[in-house]
């Protein structure tokens, strides 16, 4: 499997792991527990950045993975490494905001541990393949 794929496939990793994320945040309503932010967090974090900040996660791999199956150009690899790197440098960040709540929500920290193990492949993979001229390239 060629580095190109590779970089497709774990873009969709993260893209699942950051759904699976928001998915896991809102679990307790099934059990009748409240997911509400306190006053004090939503005037800390006003909700619209926050939807766009989602919206970022949530799009940017999509775009991607669209970019990464259609064009195989120089300025396409640059920009998916660098993003990449973004994305894997925002996980860590958000991996230890997480630690730093009360309680640590353990599911969330695998979760995201798995996430940040999996964008660092992708970055290590995003730089394979920007250093190929192309998919012609790749060793069998």
């Amino acid at each position: 499997m060629n580095n190109r794929i590779k970089v497709i496939m774990l873009w969709g990793v993260f893209l699942f792991g950051m759904i699976s994320h928001t998915l896991l945040a809102v679990m307790p309503v099934f059990w009748g527990q409240s997911v509400a932010m306190t006053q004090e967090q939503i005037a800390a974090n006003p909700m619209a950045p926050m939807m766009w900040m989602m919206l970022f996660f949530f799009l940017f791999p999509m775009i991607m993975i669209v970019l990464t199956l259609s064009i195989e150009v120089k300025w396409c690899r640059i920009t998916n490494l660098v993003l990449s790197l973004l994305f894997t440098l925002m996980n860590i960040w958000h991996l230890i905001d997480h630690l730093g709540e009360s309680p640590v929500d353990s599911c969330q920290i695998v979760l995201l541990t798995f996430v940040l193990i999996s964008g660092i492949l992708l970055n290590i993979f995003s730089f394979r393949w920007m250093k190929k001229q192309g998919d012609q390239n790749v060793r069998k």
